[in-house]
C-alpha cells in the first residue's frame, strides 16, 4: 500500500510542473525550437513560428472583416426589397341589410346620443359604439 501511495505522489510531482508550463505558448515554442526537432536553427525556428502566428491572426481578422461585410450587405439588401403591399381594408357599412345587431340599453342610448354630436364626429361615435357589439 505504501508503494502505491509513493508512486502516486511521485507521479503527481512529475506531472504538475508539466501542467503548469502547458499554458505558456512562448515557452512551448522555445522548448520545441531548442530541441532541434524543427530541422533549423533556434532563431529561424522562433521567427517562423512567430510569422505563422501573425499570419493566422491576420487571416482570422480578415475572415471576421469579410463576415461583417457580408452581414452588412445582406442587411442593406433586405432594406432594398420592396415592402409587402398594405392590407386591403374594406369599409364597414354596418351589419348586412335586414340583420340588426343586438344592442344593450346602454349601447342603444350611446348610439342615440351620437346624433347630438357635430356631423363630422357622428361617424366616429357610431363606429365606437358598434365596436362594442358582439
Amino acid at each position: 500500500m505504501k508503494k502505491i501511495f509513493a508512486l502516486a505522489v511521485l507521479g503527481l510531482a512529475t506531472v504538475l510542473p508539466a501542467f503548469a508550463q502547458r499554458g505558456d505558448p512562448y515557452e512551448n515554442d522555445r522548448r520545441y525550437c531548442a530541441s532541434g526537432r524543427s530541422g533549423v536553427d533556434f532563431n529561424t525556428c522562433m521567427w517562423r513560428i512567430q510569422r505563422d502566428r501573425e499570419e493566422r491572426y491576420d487571416r482570422r481578422e480578415q475572415r471576421a472583416y469579410e463576415r461583417e461585410q457580408r452581414r452588412e450587405y445582406e442587411r442593406r439588401e433586405r432594406w432594398a426589397e420592396q415592402p409587402p403591399p398594405p392590407p386591403a381594408y374594406r369599409r364597414w357599412d354596418g351589419p348586412p341589410p335586414g340583420e340588426q345587431p343586438r344592442l344593450s340599453d346602454m349601447q342603444q342610448r350611446a348610439l342615440d346620443n351620437c346624433n347630438l354630436l357635430a356631423p363630422r364626429d357622428q361617424p366616429r361615435c357610431r363606429a365606437t359604439v358598434m365596436s362594442t357589439v358582439r
